[in-house]
């Protein structure tokens, strides 16, 4: 009698060890959608924008901003050269430059200005000084996210895709807006705009936090060529803080 207690006792214990070891099987439906809700994140890029005219100043500062941008990949840092008074003209940069700073005794160059209104660096400075500013900007959290796509037919090209708020709370004066510039092989011409899609007129939209918005760009007589290369940014209308901004290769 002793030994088949035993033996029940050795049987029962092995046919627990299996069901305890036994992997479960999930019900349909259970564990879908984990993670949902989560805030969606993207890094921060910073927009940097140079107002030159090929001044003595504008010679020192070209060079040092272009080393900064050779050393950042584009998802982090996009330099632009907008030509004003005196050298080759950007179409639209004068405007651009008169948005920024009404005051003309300010709008002497060169003027490098970090996310629009954000930060600006007036005439010359130290590598270390410039490169302080970008460091600043990229720490902060992006508050929008963008998605675009290029597309090219008969000679011209077509930027569209889509932005997204992602912060918590709505933004205002929201204008989509884009840059084209080209790298013309010398110094201080590869990263000169050759065109502004809008102007400064443009009237910024309220984007709700999780709202997207679509935007399409058609870009007659432009043809994409290995030295074309484009930006997409969105900017605050009335504070000109640009909120983010996503290279165009």
């Amino acid at each position: 009698m002793k030994k088949i207690f035993l033996i029940l006792l050795v049987v029962i214990s092995v046919v627990f060890l299996f069901i305890s070891c036994t992997p479960t099987v999930p019900t349909e439906g259970e564990g879908e959608g984990e993670g949902e809700g989560e805030e969606e994140t993207v890094d921060r890029v910073v927009m940097v924008e140079l107002f030159t005219s090929h001044c003595p100043n504008c010679l020192i500062v070209e060079p040092i901003l272009e080393e900064i941008a050779e050393e950042y990949e584009r998802s982090k840092m996009i330099l632009v050269e907008v030509g004003t008074w005196g050298s080759t003209v950007t179409v639209g940069g004068n405007d651009r430059y008169k948005w920024y700073l009404p005051d003309i005794f300010q709008r002497t160059t060169p003027n490098t200005l970090f996310n629009g209104s954000n930060d600006r660096i007036w005439k010359v400075a130290t590598k270390y000084l410039f490169k302080s500013k970008i460091v600043a900007e990229l720490a902060k959290n992006a508050k929008i996210s963008i998605n675009v796509s290029k597309t090219e037919n008969s000679g011209s090209t077509t930027l569209s895709g889509n932005i997204k708020n992602i912060s918590t709370s709505s933004l205002n004066n929201l204008v989509i807006n884009g840059m084209i510039f080209k790298d013309n092989g010398v110094p201080g011409e590869k990263y000169m705009v050759s065109k502004i899609i809008k102007d400064t007129t443009e009237v910024g939209v309220t984007l709700a936090s999780g709202a997207e918005q679509s935007f399409e760009f058609i870009l007659e007589e432009l043809s994409w060529l290995s030295n074309v290369h484009g930006v997409i940014f969105v900017q605050g209308s009335s504070t000109k803080e640009i909120l983010q901004a996503k290279y165009v290769e």
